[in-house]
């Protein structure tokens, strides 16, 4: 019935919702994710009353959060491409500051040597000057040695975040797996009244997920979200979380999700950024460096075996030799055989700076090259070998099955082994053969030149054994071996500085979207203040409503005794 008491009081209730939501509102201005809620009003329906309609007071229809769908989901694209892009800048930065050094870079040690094979060149007899030259070798190792357990421990790094970042995606996942459960069950009481809390709650979880994996989010029309990795598999479905694993291994990251690997499919977040680490920095720096290693042991032992000692004898080693070298081969975890194979490396000069991928089609192995997949270069049976990779030599065993991969790395590591033979400074090879096999003399310095003209031999990296020519100029087409040092810190450092600008960018679109989000969904503290201020004089005008109707009821109770 339309009267001035009940029409005073479906108001005053519908304030104290009103009221009740704003100081919602106000407690939780600075509480992540959360989105602001609004009281919508409707006016109950008019009783007509002879002569016309009469309001019949006002109902709280819903309580709903400003949310735009459409923002959120650029949002959540831009923090997974935002993080993928700033983990590949911060350790670009950490890499090129390690290489980049111009005082103690790979580079400079390498220069340092030749400098002091260049030194012994001028006085072969002197001791001192064979020292420096043995002290140089050993800091030159010592070096690379480093340079590469840096490398490796930035590697392990990557591997024991993923596995938190796994535990944190798969905790989040299984926590929106249970609101999926708990917001659908609103849905079916009723689709206009659902806990708008939950919902922010949710939408902060996948914002988090998006951060460490980049992901798809598809709504059932009941009330769930559905999550999926990459192009489809799936992580959330309903009330149902599945498995998502980071597993660092010999290759590089493997991304799962149940049995499946998904790695390819994995483009955005920290993950992301960690798989576009090792393979454009990580992997690539420790081949080159590897690759740098082996022909500067393998050329300078041949000219020190060459030659001949202080003493007269016929030199040793100065390095490790070239069977202290073999390729890398990692087995593809997904592989159902158990095919594997081992290398050795035949001339360290023709190694090409790649990643190889051997693939077996049921009946041999299909080599290709990782930088150029579309040509194959070697065809090999379960049980052969092959010589037709540069540089080396592969064997494979075991019994494969179709699909099976094999990953080869020719140089990877090689850095990391490379060791100084000797330390006696006597046992310098700097003279070299009269012809019949003996000395030209502890005055010659035929071998310690030779030595100190490598600086210049672009050795590094050729497509065929060459040497100088007829004319004295040098034939090899290749780089010298500072000359490849210096491209693997120079591609480094492009890498930094790509992900520099593109990070730049993404921060910038992403605090863009940040700013457009709380525009719709964010607390203004100063709007919801002028706010209480007038459901306050609402409520208060109400209350005065329901007064007034209480005492004309009693003036006519009055008139009526």
């Amino acid at each position: 019935m339309a009267d001035i008491l009940s029409n005073a009081t479906s108001g005053l209730l519908a304030v104290q919702r009103a009221l009740t939501t704003t100081g919602n509102n106000v407690a939780n201005a600075n509480t992540e994710g959360y989105s602001r809620q609004v009281v919508n009003l409707s006016a109950r329906p008019p009783e007509f009353v002879g002569n016309g309609y009469v309001g019949n007071g006002t109902q709280v229809q819903s309580i709903t959060r400003r949310f735009d769908q459409f923002v959120e989901s650029q949002l959540r694209d831009a923090t997974s491409d935002n993080s993928r892009l700033q983990f590949v800048n911060e350790f670009a930065s950490q890499i090129t500051g390690v290489l980049g050094d111009t005082e103690t870079g790979v580079a400079q040690s390498t220069q340092a040597f030749f400098n002091a094979a260049s030194d012994v060149a001028a006085n072969p007899t002197d001791t001192t000057a064979r020292q420096a030259y043995l002290d140089q070798a050993s800091a030159l190792t010592d070096r690379f040695n480093q340079l590469d357990g840096r490398l490796a421990d930035m590697n392990a790094r990557i591997g024991m975040e993923a596995n938190a970042i796994s535990r944190e995606v798969n905790t989040f996942a299984e926590e929106i797996a249970n609101l999926n459960d708990t917001i659908s069950k609103a849905y079916r009481r009723d689709p206009n009244a659902l806990p708008n809390d939950l919902l922010d709650r949710r939408d902060q979880l996948v914002r988090d997920i998006a951060e460490r994996v980049n992901i798809r989010v598809n709504e059932d029309g009941a009330g769930s979200l559905n999550l999926a990795v990459g192009t489809g598999q799936s992580l959330v479905t309903g009330n149902s979380a599945t498995q998502f694993q980071a597993i660092n291994g010999a290759s590089g990251l493997t991304v799962k999700i149940g049995d499946k690997v998904i790695t390819e499919r994995v483009t955005g977040g920290k993950i992301g950024g960690m798989i576009d680490t090792q393979n454009e920095l990580i992997t690539p720096l420790r081949n080159e460096l590897g690759r740098a290693a082996m022909v500067m042991a393998q050329e300078s032992n041949a000219i020190q075996t060459n030659g001949f000692d202080l003493d007269g004898n016929a030199g040793n080693p100065l390095f490790s030799t070239l069977g202290t070298f073999e390729p890398n081969v990692t087995v593809d975890s997904r592989n159902d055989g158990d095919g594997s194979a081992s290398g050795s490396i035949t001339d360290a000069t023709l190694l090409e700076g790649t990643r190889y991928e051997a693939r077996f089609d049921g009946a041999n192995w299909q080599i290709r090259s990782q930088d150029d997949p579309g040509t194959t270069l070697a065809t090999v049976g379960p049980a052969g070998t092959t010589s037709g990779l540069p540089g080396m030599d592969l064997s494979f065993n075991g019994t494969p099955q179709s699909g099976d991969v094999l990953y080869i790395d020719p140089a990877a590591g090689a850095a990391g082994r490379i060791e100084t033979s000797l330390s006696d400074p006597r046992d310098v090879a700097a003279a070299g053969d009269d012809g019949t096999g003996s000395s030209l003399g502890t005055r010659d310095n035929t071998q310690i030149q030779a030595m100190a003209a490598l600086a210049n031999q672009r050795l590094v990296g050729q497509t065929a054994s060459g040497g100088p020519g007829q004319d004295g100029i040098d034939a090899f087409d290749g780089q010298t071996i500072g000359g490849a040092l210096s491209s693997a810190v120079s591609n480094a450092g492009s890498v930094a500085a790509t992900a520099q600008l593109q990070g730049e960018s993404a921060q910038s679109a992403l605090d863009s979207l940040v700013a457009r989000q709380q525009s719709v969904s964010g607390v203004n503290l100063d709007e919801e203040a002028a706010n209480l201020l007038k459901y306050q004089q609402q409520y208060q005008a109400l209350a005065r409503t329901i007064s007034i109707s209480g005492n004309l009821f009693q003036s006519v109770l009055n008139a009526l005794g």
